[in-house]
């Protein structure tokens, strides 16, 4: 057996005790080396990985993955089975322990939706606010401080609002926007107007708590955010179709 096909059957199988590989393994002490560090490997996976969870459905599809597609020449013996089939709890915890890193990972975030998040969180006492404001009181503030406002349309007239504030989002760059909070079905609805660059497309946000929308409209960017369960979509379509700029 060569050093190429020793080394693809240890990997697969470091326990394989077919006679054909344990001749291989006592031609080469660096063979036997290399057997002692798998099998280590391969008892670090177990108890590491025994406490992981998977779904049954994935184990399914890891022992559905047919022997000698990893490799070509692991399907050489039945005593050398891949190591999906041998250890399949421990191989889809694996997968799982994988996906969860990779979600821990810091990824690249989209710096309006750290700016919209930060800014909620710094006025979480807005979403105590139980006083409704008319539209018309809501447009007089908007447009004296930003130049903007919403339609009288009967959709909007329906709103319950019952917060509007000219608020600085972003006062290091000296960005000035009107911070609104709305009575949603399943909690106060936030809802931001934005007079800076209109970003490329619209967005989806969410955190541990909240999620939402950030819309690109003609000169800025319309965000509304609200607890899991809101209509964030049904909010967003209608504040962007009703506003003024």
């Amino acid at each position: 057996m060569n050093d190429q096909l020793f080394n693809d059957r240890a990997h697969a199988n470091p326990h394989d005790d077919s006679p054909e590989f344990l001749e291989a393994i006592a031609q080469k002490p660096e063979r036997q080396a290399l057997l002692v560090e798998l099998k280590a490997l391969d008892s670090f996976l177990k108890s590491g990985l025994s406490a992981v969870s998977a779904p049954d459905h994935l184990k399914q599809r890891l022992l559905d993955i047919p022997e000698g597609t990893l490799h070509p020449d692991t399907n050489v013996s039945a005593a050398n089975e891949s190591f999906w089939r041998r250890n399949v709890q421990y191989a889809a915890g694996l997968v799982v322990a994988l996906g969860l890193l990779a979600l821990m990972l810091p990824g690249k975030v989209n710096p309006m939706e750290e700016l919209v998040f930060n800014h909620i969180y710094s006025e979480l006492s807005f979403l105590d606010d139980d006083t409704p404001i008319p539209m018309a009181v809501v447009n007089n503030i908007m447009n004296s401080q930003v130049g903007i406002g919403f339609r009288q349309s009967p959709e909007m007239n329906s709103l319950e609002i019952d917060v509007t504030e000219d608020c600085w989002v972003d006062i290091q760059n000296g960005l000035k926007g009107i911070h609104m909070v709305v009575k949603g079905n399943a909690g106060q609805v936030t809802v931001m107007v934005i007079p800076n660059e209109p970003i490329d497309s619209e967005l989806s946000i969410s955190d541990e708590r909240f999620e939402g929308m950030i819309t690109p409209t003609e000169h800025g960017n319309l965000v509304v955010v609200g607890e899991k369960d809101e209509a964030i979509q049904m909010y967003s379509n209608l504040l962007a179709a009703n506003i003024n700029w």
